[in-house]
């Protein structure tokens, strides 16, 4: 009867919410009369893993193999690639199909040339577009080649969920990850001492020299970290977070406290808010396993995914 007046009262349009609402009344209610401790968080994200860094073993999960838009959370595996292959001292240049692709860029220009390191960095913190086209060319000779190297990694590092046709994530059809393969990728990424300092870096400087210029100038270009968990969270050590309209906001990283290292992959949180609610819930509730937090439970309700949503949708990290 409860549920039915509830239902009534809700329009369709904002019915998962009610539905949402209600979930966390009834277990709250059914803690309270219980006596049960501790009191149940809601979880919204459309898929997340939640893994210990040392041993690979899973926390916790929704929907981790579900296939789904990961967004800018695919220059990870950009990044890994670049490390694994690249002369990092190396000078880059830019193409013209590179500087234009679509935002979020950098501001590289045609003709330009940008040291590998510096490409990287723009890369991770300012979530360059046109900073993954560029690696990916000097590496694949192309967006394709560079995709055929992103998938023949991905699968030897197990990530058999996802396979990707770019570099940075713009949306595509056929380009998609899991929750589970965010996480095995991210891992991996770590290892690499590089990978590790940029992602918990803040702010930095990209040096970019320009071809075009006869006096050989370069100019500096400020970039900032998009992590919100840096400054947000205690014992976080960096991650990527990413953005399209059919992805929605997603995020993998990393936590550690008293030795014991987390990795968090989140797909599909509606909204800025919710995603760092949904990460920092995660974090706390695998710390917590630990004895590292207080104890705490996570209820789901069935998430609205729609891959395909909204083929030209923006990307930004900001």
């Amino acid at each position: 009867m409860f549920n039915k007046a509830l239902a009534a009262g809700c329009k369709p349009a904002i019915w998962q919410h009610c539905y949402r609402v209600l979930v966390a009344l009834l277990v709250l209610a059914t803690s309270a009369v219980w006596g049960q401790e501790p009191a149940p968080v809601l979880l919204t994200a459309d898929a997340v893993v939640l893994m210990n860094s040392s041993s690979g073993d899973i926390l916790f999960a929704r929907q981790p193999h579900e296939h789904l838009p990961p967004a800018s959370t695919t220059k990870v595996l950009t990044a890994l690639i670049a490390l694994e292959k690249l002369n990092l001292d190396a000078k880059i240049p830019v193409s013209a199909k590179a500087a234009n692709v679509a935002p979020s860029r950098v501001g590289l220009q045609p003709g330009d040339r940008i040291q590998a390191q510096d490409l990287l960095y723009g890369l991770l913190l300012k979530s360059g577009n046109d900073a993954a086209e560029t690696l990916a060319e000097a590496i694949g000779g192309s967006v394709e080649g560079f995709a055929q190297l992103m998938n023949a990694r991905a699968a030897e590092l197990g990530a058999r969920d996802s396979h990707f046709v770019n570099p940075h994530g713009l949306h595509d059809k056929d380009h998609y990850s899991s929750a589970y393969d965010l996480a095995v990728l991210f891992r991996q990424a770590m290892v690499r001492p590089l990978f590790a300092e940029i992602v918990r870096t803040h702010n930095a400087e990209l040096r970019i020299e320009s071809q075009n210029d006869p006096a050989g100038g370069w100019r500096l270009v400020p970039i900032h970290n998009t992590n919100r968990l840096l400054t947000g969270y205690e014992g976080a050590l960096g991650g990527k977070t990413g953005f399209t309209r059919a992805a929605k906001n997603c995020f993998v990283g990393e936590a550690s406290r008293g030795g014991v290292s987390l990795v968090v992959a989140v797909l599909g949180s509606a909204g800025k808010v919710a995603l760092w609610r949904d990460v920092k819930m995660l974090l706390d509730y695998g710390f917590s396993r630990y004895g590292l937090a207080p104890p705490m439970a996570i209820v789901t309700v069935t998430p609205s995914i729609n891959p395909a949503a909204s083929p030209a949708s923006q990307q930004g990290d900001e």
